[in-house]
C-alpha cells in the first residue's frame, strides 16, 4: 500500500493541487461575489421602504432591457434591500444551467444590471468562472476527467494514508529526526486532522463528476434518494390576466398572476428568496420553491393555481427522503452555502491543509534521494500474496462506482510492473557486464 500511495501521489498530486487551488478560490467566491456584484444585487429605492411594484411591471422592465426575449422565471428576494432577478433562457449559452438574469429594483422598476447566472446556487459570472475552473479546468466537458480523477483518488489516498499513519504509530516509527522524517510527521498529522473533510469532499465532489456522477445519480434514483416533485396539473386552465397598463410593453399574461401566487406562497410559510416559474401551458400551475441560500437547511415547494391563488400541491422538507436531505445538505456545504461565511472559512482552511500536504508529500519523495533536486526512489514492492483480499474487494467495488479510479489504478500497477521488470533485468545484466569487462 505504501508503494501505490507514493506512485498515486506522484501522478495524481498535480491534479489535486490544481483542484485545491481552484477550490480555495471557489470556497470564498460566495462572499466575494457579494462585493463584486453589490450594485446589481442592491435595491436602493426599495430599501427606503417604497412599496414594491407588481411583479408583472418588474418583468416588463426586464423585458425592455432584453428586447425580443420573454422572461422564463423570477427570483423574488426575501427582503426589500435586494433586487428581483428576472431570468431568461438563452440557447446560445453553455448549457441550460446558464440563464440571463436582469436585476430590477422592485421599488421603481429600474434595471440595475444584466448578468449571466449559473446553476441552482445563482452563481454570477465571477463565481461561475471559478466553478468552471474547479470542475472542468476551463476545458469544457473533457476537463471533467481531471476533477473526477482528483476526487476519486483523494478519498483513496486519504484512507490509505490513515492506514499508513496508524501502522507507523503501531510500530513506533514516527520519531525520525531527519528532514524526511519531519516532513512525514507534518504530512501525516495534517492528514489526520483534515481526513474527514477530504472524505466529505470526495463523496460530494463525485456527485458532480462525469462517469461516477452518472452512476451515483442512477443509484439515487433506483433507491428513491431524490427530492419528490409536486403535481402541476390543475383541473381547469387559468383565466386570462388583465391587459398591460397603457404605455407599457406587454408581458406574458401569466405574469399578472404572479403577485397572487407570491401571496399564497408567503401565506403557506415559504420564506426567504423564492423562485416563481409560470405555467408551461393551459391547465398547468405555477411552481414556487425556496431558493438555495446561506444558512437555509430546508427547501419547500408548492404549486399554485394562478387564477384562484389556491394551492394545487406541495412538497415540504419533511416529505424528502432522509438520504435526499443528506445529499442537499452536503452539496450545499461543498459549495460554501450551507453555513455562510463559517462554511467558506472551513473549506478554505481545508484547501490550505490539503495544499500543504501535497507540497510536503513532494518534498518527502525528493528527500528519499541523497542528491538534492532529484526525484527519489519508491518504497520496496511487496508480493501480491501479502495484499489483503478484502483490500482488493474494496478496490473493485469502489472502481464500479468511480471507474476512473479503477482505470488509473490498473495503469499505475501495470506501469509499476513494467518498471520493476526492466529494473530487475538491468540489475541482473550489470554483473555480467562487469565479468566480461574483467
Amino acid at each position: 500500500m505504501h508503494r501505490i500511495h507514493v506512485i498515486a501521489g506522484i501522478f495524481i498530486a498535480p491534479l489535486l493541487f490544481v483542484a485545491t487551488l481552484t477550490g480555495f478560490l471557489y470556497a470564498l467566491a460566495p462572499s466575494l461575489e457579494k462585493a463584486v456584484y453589490h450594485e446589481q444585487m442592491s435595491a436602493p429605492v426599495a430599501a427606503q421602504g417604497v412599496a414594491p411594484l407588481p411583479i408583472a411591471d418588474q418583468v416588463r422592465a426586464a423585458e425592455k432591457a432584453r428586447p425580443g426575449d420573454e422572461a422564463d422565471a423570477v427570483e423574488v428576494a426575501g427582503d426589500a434591500a435586494h433586487t428581483t432577478r428576472v431570468l431568461f433562457n438563452d440557447p446560445s449559452l453553455i448549457s441550460k444551467s446558464y440563464k440571463h438574469a436582469v436585476f430590477v429594483d422592485p421599488g421603481d422598476g429600474s434595471v440595475r444590471g444584466d448578468e449571466v447566472q449559473y446553476g441552482s446556487s445563482d452563481a454570477l459570472p465571477f463565481r461561475a468562472w471559478l466553478s468552471e475552473g474547479h470542475r472542468r479546468l476551463w476545458l469544457g466537458e473533457p476537463g471533467r476527467l481531471y476533477s473526477e480523477a482528483a476526487a476519486s483518488w483523494m478519498g483513496a489516498l486519504t484512507i490509505g494514508g490513515l492506514w499508513l499513519w496508524w501502522d507507523r504509530c503501531r510500530r513506533k516509527r514516527n520519531h525520525s529526526t531527519t528532514r524526511r522524517g519531519r516532513l512525514m510527521r507534518n504530512h501525516a498529522w495534517v492528514g489526520v486532522v483534515v481526513a474527514l473533510g477530504l472524505l466529505f469532499l470526495t463523496a460530494t465532489g463525485l456527485t458532480w463528476s462525469s462517469v461516477a456522477g452518472a452512476n451515483i445519480a442512477t443509484a439515487r434514483e433506483h433507491l428513491n434518494w431524490i427530492a419528490p416533485k409536486p403535481e402541476t396539473t390543475i383541473s381547469a386552465p387559468a383565466s386570462p390576466a388583465a391587459p398591460a397598463a397603457d404605455g407599457a410593453s406587454p408581458a406574458s399574461p401569466a405574469w399578472e398572476q404572479a403577485d397572487r401566487v407570491l401571496d399564497t406562497a408567503r401565506a403557506e410559510g415559504l420564506d426567504g428568496k423564492l423562485i416563481l416559474t409560470p405555467p408551461e401551458g393551459e391547465g398547468e400551475a405555477w411552481t414556487v420553491k425556496e431558493a438555495r441560500q446561506e444558512w437555509r437547511t430546508d427547501m419547500n415547494t408548492i404549486t399554485v393555481d394562478g387564477a384562484t391563488g389556491s394551492v394545487v400541491d406541495e412538497v415540504r422538507w419533511s416529505d424528502w427522503p432522509i438520504m435526499a436531505k443528506m445529499a442537499e445538505w452536503l452539496i450545499n456545504a461543498h459549495m460554501g452555502i450551507l453555513f455562510g461565511w463559517v462554511n467558506q472559512l472551513l473549506l478554505a482552511l481545508l484547501a490550505l491543509g490539503l495544499g500543504a500536504m501535497i507540497v510536503w508529500g513532494w518534498l518527502m519523495w525528493f528527500a528519499r534521494n541523497r542528491h538534492a533536486y532529484r526525484a527519489g526512489s519508491l518504497p520496496r514492492p511487496v508480493g501480491w500474496g501479502r495484499v489483503p483480499p478484502m483490500l482488493i474487494v474494496l478496490c473493485v467495488i469502489y472502481s464500479l462506482i468511480a471507474p476512473l479510479f479503477g482505470i488509473t489504478l490498473v495503469i499505475f500497477l501495470l506501469g509499476d510492473g513494467i518498471y520493476q521488470h526492466f529494473r530487475a533485468r538491468r540489475a541482473h545484466e550489470r554483473p555480467r557486464a562487469r565479468a566480461h569487462a574483467d
